[in-house]
């Protein structure tokens, strides 16, 4: 084996130094995150109560939806009624 010199001990001291540092870095970035984290629940929790209402829009869409259909289907019917009395000959006559 060889002796362990001034330089080798120096070296490893700064190889030490440089991953100390980095830990420290990868520590604030992780403080960061966790500081965002919280931001987004913050606002997720006052988003709750209107993304709890989506479920009873819909539902309150799709029977617009229904209504929608129902009202389209009567109001031709209707028309195709007197569209088909005038054909017919009852409209008015000079």
């Amino acid at each position: 084996m060889t002796a362990v010199t001034e330089s080798d001990i120096q070296e490893l001291k700064e190889l030490i130094q440089a991953q100390t540092e980095q830990l420290k870095g990868i520590s604030n970035d992780l403080n960061e995150l966790k500081i965002s984290q919280a931001k987004i629940d913050v606002r997720l929790d006052t988003w709750k109560p209107s993304i709890d209402k989506i479920p009873d829009l819909a539902e309150k869409i799709g029977e617009l939806k229904n209504w929608r259909q129902i009202a389209f289907v009567a109001i031709t019917a209707t028309i195709g009624g007197i569209v088909g009395w005038f054909a017919r000959g009852g409209g008015l006559r000079p």
